[in-house]
């Protein structure tokens, strides 16, 4: 029996193994895919929750894997370091952990005969500051050790699906947040200063760069992008995950004061601003509507969520 998922796709019957498993969106995904018995959710300790069922093992990449790949249907290659600022300071571990941990997962797939579906997820970021809306053909441009490792790992999983026939999908997530997301990410950055803002009485919030441009997408939409993608992807194929839709980051802090119901002017901090930030990132996402991928959650319901998310939490 096939496996269908949350939003409706279908995948052939057999385990789904999931790398990076206590990380923000593979909690979605996870329910996503409807995850349970049989299934494997791995990341550097077992110190997470998963559904019902559902097998948790310790692997920290690039170690060989502590299960059997060649029983796997579907792997979701999650696990990798995210944060483009300290990525600067830090580029050997980010290529290690992010570059050379996904070749060390290929190489596992191959070793073992798997001819499981690997969905490798990528970045946005690898195409660097982009005027208008960014089509899969755009070349990299990568504007950080972070975005560096994952072109480099994208490279990798190409190259293993042009010379050894792994049959490998790409996708390159936009910005996206929602409840959980860690706090050094914009919006929950942004969530964070002005509740601080407001229970101190303050009657300002700071802010960096303003007038970078993002395409925001909410959690649970990504991760029923992720499984449209693992579903019906066409192999060796990159697949954006975005909603076509840009904000500059002052409209997105204006959103969160808004949400807030306090009155308060925004103040430009030099101190938060990237080193070599992107100026505008905003991706097409007509390829993966072709898969029959619609975004549900609105832009501004899932602000309010995660707004209330870290209201609860403080």
């Amino acid at each position: 029996m096939p496996r269908v998922t949350a939003s409706g796709f279908e995948l052939a019957d057999g385990p789904v193994l999931v790398t990076g498993a206590a990380g923000f969106v593979a909690r979605f995904l996870m329910e996503e895919l409807r995850m349970g018995p049989g299934d494997i959710a791995t990341d550097m300790t077992t110190d997470f929750t998963v559904p019902d069922g559902v097998t948790r093992v310790a692997w920290t990449l690039p170690s060989p894997p502590p299960v059997d790949l060649a029983d796997v249907a579907f792997v979701v290659h999650l696990a990798a370091m995210t944060s483009v600022a300290r990525s600067h300071g830090a580029a050997l571990d980010y290529y290690h952990a992010n570059a050379m941990g996904t070749v060390s997962l290929v190489d596992s797939l191959l070793e073992a005969s798997s001819a499981a579906r690997l969905l490798f997820v990528s970045s946005a970021d690898v195409y660097g500051s982009v005027e208008g809306a960014i089509r899969e053909s755009c070349p990299p441009n990568p504007a950080s050790p972070y975005a560096g490792s994952k072109a480099a790992a994208e490279i990798a999983v190409l190259q293993a699906h042009r010379s050894a026939g792994l049959d490998a999908v790409i996708a390159r997530p936009f910005p996206h947040f929602g409840p959980g997301q860690a706090p050094h990410f914009a919006l929950p950055s942004f969530c964070r200063r002005v509740i601080e803002a407001a229970a101190a009485g303050a009657g300002s919030v700071k802010g960096g760069n303003l007038s970078a441009v993002r395409d925001y997408t909410y959690v649970s939409d990504v991760a029923s992008a992720y499984s449209a993608i693992l579903a019906a992807g066409a192999s060796g194929e990159v697949y954006n995950v975005a909603s076509g839709r840009g904000r500059t980051m002052g409209e997105v802090l204006e959103a969160v004061i808004g949400i807030s119901g306090v009155r308060l002017e925004i103040e430009t901090d030099p101190g938060l601003m990237r080193q070599a930030d992107i100026a505008s990132q905003v991706g097409d996402p007509s390829r993966l509507a072709e898969l029959g991928w619609r975004p549900v959650v609105d832009f501004h319901e899932g602000l309010s969520r995660l707004y209330d998310w870290w209201r609860r939490s403080r």
